[in-house]
């Protein structure tokens, strides 16, 4: 039987091809026999954990979970391919993934996202990939003589235009003006309007983000923007860690044209900006958008980066800003109004109505942002949105051997810290009547001063980290809350929504609800929801 089966698969005859996967399963066989760390996730046959990982991550991660908690360990090996991969969770085991400096080291996977993403040219790739001294003020050891600190230049222009809370403020404040106009020209005053949440909000929220991130010019220059970019969202994936073009080209052919999109219109503006003409305010002006935009342009300009380069930093922070924030907005409202908690949508809608009340002109909304970003109602929906549908998997790459928690790292293992495992975990987050699975955000509440609730997640150190950790930590964390926040408020307190029933995708009724669907951090729900919607000012 191994003959023929080898006589198929190699020109150079059966038996040595047999010899060949005899040794294979051999040396497979042998490497995952040695009980020299902690417990194993079993398999049944070889190579099967490697085939779930690859093909069905959701139940993989189902099942790593399952045995996990029957063993009661926070760390559990397997083999993906030829390589040990060690899926922890815990503050003792996930806060050393976001050391800078250390043994475990994200970069492979960051050179990764950035040639996918960025599509730099291979000049400034091979000066991303050459930067190996981290993002810290001082290189990582054994690295002070690299000076070309590309990382740490790049790091400290996010920060500044991402990461402090003032510039976010502005941010918000230009995003709620266009999302606040849009809802009026769409809803009527006072008339009842059938609506499919998701689609509502993946075309109108994203565009009016995105206007307030990248500016007008763009869009008005592409009047097919949000289709390419929707196509590219869903092949980030499959491009990223899936098989090569050859075997998947439709998800390659939407990057290109995403790119190509990117690369046209940064290649012709970016040369002709006027710098000197920036608003009295240094605020808001169509051709970029928002100080962020402006200032990546310069800093690539600064650095010596080819527009191609550019053209990929610039452009894909639209979809790194949007691509997750409005499927969690999604997932929030859908969750939100599907919630059989009787307490949860009165208090989201007097936290909402306290904090936005309307303008002069009828329109208009006047918005205390600091006071709904506080509500704790609202901060609670917002952890539990995250909570339990953020797929994305903190990964590092072992540089030397090291030790984690008492276990042994042999140098070129992977170790993972995988949010699916961590958000779900039920020691951490079930609740007596309320398993980790389900949607409940009194989970994330206790009782305060005078009676009102307060937003706990204390104790969940390790089982919380959506944005990742660290100096690595998504610097764009900021504006995705406000994002949020400010969505659902606004439309709670403008709103009296009545619930119908789950659509499919071509519009015929659902017999289930929505679950995750294409998505590379925040997966889109695969479902819509309908629901009547009428403006009450």
């Amino acid at each position: 039987m191994l003959s023929e089966v080898a006589e198929r698969i190699s020109p150079l005859g059966g038996w040595y091809a047999a010899v060949g996967v005899l040794v294979a399963v051999f040396v497979f066989l042998l490497s995952s026999s040695r009980d020299d760390g902690p417990p194993k996730l079993e398999e049944r046959i070889p190579l099967s954990n490697t085939f779930e990982f690859i093909t069905d991550t959701a139940s993989f991660w189902k099942r790593a979970l399952k045995t996990m908690q029957s063993l009661k360990t926070d760390i559990i090996r397997f083999r993906l391919n030829n390589r040990r991969v060690f899926l922890v969770v815990g503050e003792s085991k996930t806060n050393p993934l976001f050391r800078s400096g250390g043994a475990l080291s994200p970069q492979y996977y960051v050179n990764l996202l950035t040639r996918v993403m960025w599509d730099p040219s291979d000049k400034d790739m091979a000066r991303f990939e050459a930067d190996v001294t981290g993002r810290a003020r001082e290189p990582a050891a054994g690295t002070e003589h690299i000076t070309d600190r590309v990382w740490l230049e790049w790091h400290h222009v996010a920060a500044e235009h991402l990461a402090r809370p003032a510039a976010t403020a502005d941010l918000a404040a230009w995003f709620i003006d266009r999302f606040t106009a849009r809802t009026a020209e769409l809803f009527p005053l006072a008339k009842t309007t059938d609506t499919l949440i998701w689609q509502f909000l993946h075309r109108h929220l994203t565009e009016c983000a995105g206007r307030a991130l990248m500016g007008d010019l763009i869009f008005e220059k592409n009047p097919d923007y949000m289709e390419i970019m929707a196509d590219w969202d869903k092949s980030i994936t499959p491009v990223s860690f899936g098989p090569p073009r050859w075997l998947q080209p439709k998800p390659h052919r939407a990057r290109d044209r995403w790119l190509e999109l990117n690369m046209r219109y940064y290649a012709e503006q970016v040369p002709k900006f006027n710098w000197d003409a920036m608003p009295d305010d240094g605020g808001w002006e169509p051709v970029f958008g928002s100080p962020l935009i402006r200032a990546i342009a310069r800093h690539g300009l600064d650095m010596g980066y080819s527009l191609q380069t550019i053209a990929g930093m610039c452009g894909q922070q639209m979809s790194n800003q949007n691509s997750n924030s409005v499927p969690a907005t999604g997932w929030c409202l859908i969750d939100t109004l599907t919630c059989p908690d009787p307490e949860l949508l009165p208090n989201l809608r007097r936290e909402a109505r306290a904090a936005i009340t309307p303008g002069a002109d009828g329109t208009s909304v006047n918005l205390d942002l600091a006071k709904l970003l506080a509500s704790p109602w609202h901060q609670a929906a917002y952890v539990e949105t995250l909570r339990r549908h953020i797929i994305f998997t903190i990964t590092r790459d072992a540089q030397r051997d090291t030790e984690l928690d008492g276990f042994r790292i042999p140098k070129g293992s992977i170790v993972q810290a995988p949010m699916p495992l961590a958000h779900h975990n039920h020691a951490a987050w079930s609740v007596e009547g309320h398993p980790a699975e389900e949607f409940w955000p009194q989970r994330n509440l206790k009782d305060g001063k005078g009676g009102e609730k307060e937003l706990s997640i204390a104790g969940r150190n390790g089982y919380w980290f959506p944005y990742g950790g660290g100096i690595t930590i998504c610097p764009g964390r900021n504006f995705a809350k406000q994002e949020i926040i400010v969505a659902l408020g606004l439309l709670l307190a403008r709103f009296d929504i009545e619930v119908g029933g789950w659509i499919m995708p071509d519009g015929t009724p659902s017999d289930r609800p929505a679950r995750h669907g294409d998505g590379f951090v925040v997966p889109r729900p695969d479902r819509d929801l309908k629901v009547r919607m009428t403006r009450r000012w």
